[in-house]
């Protein structure tokens, strides 16, 4: 990605000059509101930790599911708005004509996206990566307290028959496996990564095709929702009555493409137990192929956005190449305005 730390491009100033001019001042407002709520959210959930019998593992996953899903919008309309707003404010042809490049305008363009959409993208990987430990402690805390249970009932059952029971001791058969709580950390930044790429790609995708900002966002938002809703419906056909049980969703592997790797990633963070092993495989290597599947999900959609955002920036007439100036030998763009873009209408 050496091309989105250029800092050379002409379109991503023009972008960065755009976004701040428009940017509401009281937006700073929100983002400390957000960063309020995402504290609260992982403490919220750090709290339930103290009932054994409650769903900490699931509202962890739905909180991490939220966060997501605005993050995945915020992208969306970023990438979305990035070229529609020059062909709605007819400054499109005053940008090509300036001897930019298909390229500089694609990668200006979607730098400036993933800026806007950065502190999301942020958030994601955070409540992720908070999110692991909580895994690990509530599914120790679930196990801990059958195993009490168990020891409960059974000696109860003893008692009333009159039958001596000796309740033994308490055996936890935890087995902490370093190389799945590393691969979970990586996964969790990787992945919240690839899905700002893909999803401000896609965004930038749809404008550039479509030249339209509510068109583009309809269409962008579409295209990513359609794999979460078809491998959700698949995954509640495939199971059947088992659906209702979270525990069986989530370690159904093309459930991860509808969750973009949630579901595996808080699998790969609990330590081996009993429960952690079925049908001859333990959670950990079983959680791969879900995670494998989400990852490749992601890079098909980003690469081909990619492919068709410049495909259709080159058809609406920008140069493959900077067109340089005949007598400074420079880019036309550079040596004609001052080494920037003209001003564009918001």
């Amino acid at each position: 990605m050496e091309v989105l730390a250029q800092t050379d491009n002409p379109v991503f100033w023009q972008e960065i000059s755009h976004q701040q001019r428009s940017m509401p001042r009281h937006l700073r407002r929100w983002w400390a509101v957000g960063f309020v709520v995402l504290v609260l959210m992982i403490v919220g959930v750090a709290l339930t930790l103290g009932t054994y019998d409650f769903p900490t593992r699931e509202l962890a996953i739905y909180m991490i599911w939220l966060v997501h899903a605005v993050t995945v919008v915020r992208a969306l309309v970023a990438g979305s708005n990035a070229i529609s707003r020059e062909h709605v404010g007819q400054t499109w042809d005053a940008l090509i004509l300036t001897g930019v490049s298909a390229r500089q305008i694609l990668f200006g363009k979607w730098r400036a996206a993933l800026r806007q959409a950065a502190p999301w993208i942020v958030a994601l990987g955070t409540i992720r990566l908070a999110m692991l430990p909580i895994f690990m402690i509530a599914l120790t805390v679930r196990f801990a307290w059958a195993i009490f249970i168990t020891n409960s009932s059974n000696y109860s059952a003893a008692s009333s028959s009159g039958i001596p029971y000796y309740v033994p001791d308490p055996v936890f058969e935890f087995t902490w496996v370093p190389w799945a709580a590393v691969l979970a950390v990586v996964a969790s930044v990787v992945l919240s990564i690839l899905e700002g790429l893909a999803c401000t790609a896609l965004g930038l995708a749809a404008s550039a095709i479509a030249r339209r900002g509510i068109i583009s966002t309809v269409t962008a938002f579409t295209i990513r929702f359609i794999p979460v809703a078809l491998f959700a419906v698949f995954t509640r056909q495939e199971l059947g009555t088992e659906a209702t049980y979270a525990y069986s969703v989530l370690r159904f592997a093309p459930f991860s493409l509808a969750d973009a790797g949630t579901a595996s990633i808080s699998r790969l963070a609990v330590p081996y137990m009993p429960w952690s092993y079925s049908e001859g495989f333990s959670t950990h290597i079983d959680a791969l192929s879900g995670l494998a599947l989400a990852t490749a999900l992601l890079i098909v959609l980003l690469t081909i956005s990619l492919l068709g955002a410049w495909a259709a920036i080159r058809m609406t007439g920008a140069l493959p190449h900077p067109k340089l100036d005949q007598d400074t030998a420079q880019p036309a763009h550079f040596s004609s305005h001052g080494g920037s873009l003209p001003n564009q209408q918001s």
